[in-house]
């Protein structure tokens, strides 16, 4: 248990440093999110492949279908959290991105049959109520696009961690199997991100600047890569549901270390109202009733 705890603990910060450095540095570099996200999964994959050893060197993840749908998912995933992360600040992002908790468990009831409590339908009520008003206060030229877009990201997010929660590979004890496994669904989720991009016919020179190679090779290796490890890793140890849960305090780690790059002048003020951290603070609410409720109903 008290593995479980660290390794969800080290996912949910991780998660918030990357989004927070991947916000700071897309509006101080005017990066190109594709790229800058292409990069960062090229790097931190590589690096994940490099640590897993020549043991467990063989082709078996990129070679299962489970992997390269995951890389789809987290192609969807990553590209849409960070187009969004341009425009709306991390506490706002990573709230409305709870919409991931009440919609696994709307897949588990269908998938499993596993009913909603009293106490849940509470705790569901409470961040689905706390999301909509900070949905409606933002811009108006914005509120549709990032409605319709986290609303895609969060089911992504969801069907990634199902997914992640059955693969094999993720399932391993052998640590060695599971930084490959990881690191493949990186270079896989690049390689689609890379075939997307040329479809597109928008590469060029300009797409490789030195400021986004440093910057997303750096973000890769220092946060994409322990991201993605000990998210997997997390959900191993406690389900795809409990993770989903759990990293819901995601919003709040990334305030604070928003706040604090703000101090230190490499990031401009968000204009963050406290309004919007109340609202915050009311869907982190929920998503304990909703894990109170789980456990209850399990004792």
């Amino acid at each position: 248990m008290k593995l479980a705890v660290l390794v969800t603990a080290a996912a949910t910060f991780w998660w918030a440093a990357l989004s927070v450095t991947s916000r700071a540095l897309l509006l101080e570099f005017s990066l190109d999110p594709w790229m800058f996200t292409f990069i960062q999964l090229c790097a931190g994959g590589a690096v994940l492949l490099s640590i897993g050893g020549r043991r467990t060197a063989s082709i078996e993840s990129f070679k299962s279908p489970y992997t390269w749908i995951l890389g789809v998912l987290r192609v969807i995933s990553a590209a849409l959290y960070t187009s969004i992360l341009a425009y709306v600040s991390v506490l706002e992002t990573g709230t409305i991105g709870s919409l991931s908790v009440p919609l696994i468990a709307i897949f588990a009831w269908v998938l499993g049959g596993n009913r909603f409590s009293t106490l849940e339908w509470v705790g569901h009520i409470l961040i689905m109520g706390g999301i909509a008003v900070i949905i409606w206060q933002l811009d108006d030229d914005i509120r549709q696009p990032t409605t319709f877009l986290m609303l895609l990201n969060a089911a992504s997010v969801v069907a990634m961690n199902l997914l992640a929660e059955k693969h094999p590979d993720n399932n391993s004890s052998h640590m060695g199997v599971r930084l490959r496994f990881t690191g493949s669904v990186l270079l896989v989720t690049a390689g689609i991100f890379l075939g997307l991009k040329l479809l597109q016919g928008e590469l060029t020179g300009q797409d490789w600047d030195l400021d986004i190679l440093i910057s997303g090779v750096i973000v890769g290796i220092i946060f994409r890569a322990p991201s993605m490890l000990f998210a997997f890793w997390s959900i191993k140890l406690i389900g795809a549901l409990k993770y989903t849960v759990a990293v819901s305090a995601l919003p709040f780690i990334g305030f604070a270390i928003e706040q604090a790059i703000i101090q230190l002048g490499f990031l401009e003020p968000s204009g963050t109202r406290l309004e919007t951290v109340i609202l915050a603070a009311l869907v982190l609410g929920g998503t304990f009733v909703v894990l109170a409720a789980r456990r209850h109903q399990k004792n």
